[in-house]
């Protein structure tokens, strides 16, 4: 998840296409991309604002130098800078961002995502089209609004420019962010985890933009996601300015196929098999 102040994308085409491959490595999602038809693997973050650049990468697709920004995330700031008029491919479509973010990603590719990543494809792709997202069969797809969708409906709600959806923590029904770019643990507010009452039982080092944090770890007796129920979930405590009751990423929506319609302002969440 990568917090920004950038601008929605436009869309300049959209159309169903046929599934394109989706790797699934350590935990996180990639795709083929490309930024001003230079051709990229990028990380798939549904929590990004926007489209993420490394400057190498912004190099060869000739960005201009754009206007000087200072990040603020999870782990404290980092220089950026603010790139205007960038086409950005994805699935078959031409996104047209306002503007997009040139980030030294290397600290991020070393540390957190953990192989060489120079692009971060935001929620533009979310805002497009509807997607259909199968993390087990290593596919994805641009789909027909026409079509329903399986599995169950969930609502989107918007926090700090992240979309978020209806969940139960030990019972209690709170807001958890849908963030496909968190490939670790289950995040949890601290003030969630005072009202539900958990024990912290250990630390684990964590934290994006920014640099490394250490944050405390607590465990859900239960955690109930479109009517599917996991047990003894380990969350780490979000302790940010920003931060919503939960955020949930590939080690819970792994369990499910996946739809999403940001215009639509929903979800689906097919289950699959057994909880992993």
């Amino acid at each position: 998840m990568i917090r920004t102040i950038v601008g929605a994308a436009l869309l300049a085409t959209a159309s169903t296409a046929a599934a394109e491959p989706l790797m699934f490595i350590n935990g996180r999602l990639f795709i083929p991309a490309k930024v001003n038809q230079v051709a990229t693997e990028a990380l798939l973050d549904s929590g990004a604002e926007a489209t993420v650049v490394d400057p190498a990468l912004a190099a060869r697709a000739g960005l201009p130098e754009g206007t000087p920004q200072t990040m603020k995330g999870s782990g404290g700031e980092a220089q950026a800078r603010i790139v205007e008029g960038v086409t950005v491919g994805a699935l078959g479509l031409q996104l047209h961002p306002e503007a997009v973010v040139v980030l030294d990603m290397s600290d991020l590719s070393t540390r957190l995502i953990k192989r060489p990543t120079q692009a971060i494809v935001g929620r533009e792709l979310f805002d497009a089209a509807r997607l259909k997202i199968d993390i087990g069969r290593r596919q994805i797809a641009v789909v027909s609004r026409a079509d329903a969708p399986a599995g169950a409906k969930l609502p989107l709600t918007t926090h700090a420019g992240i979309e978020s959806v209806p969940v139960l923590a030990n019972g209690t029904e709170v807001q958890a962010e849908f963030d496909l770019g968190n490939g670790s643990d289950v995040m949890i507010s601290r003030d969630l985890a005072k009202k539900l009452k958990l024990r912290i039982i250990g630390k684990k080092s964590g934290g994006g933009i920014g640099g490394a944090i250490d944050r405390d770890l607590v465990r859900l007796d239960a955690l109930d996601v479109a009517g599917k129920r996991f047990r003894n979930v380990m969350a780490a405590i979000d302790d940010q300015d920003s931060h919503n009751d939960m955020n949930i990423g590939t080690a819970i929506l792994k369990n499910f196929r996946i739809t999403t319609d940001f215009k639509r302002r929903a979800v689906w969440l097919d289950p699959v098999g057994k909880v992993q």
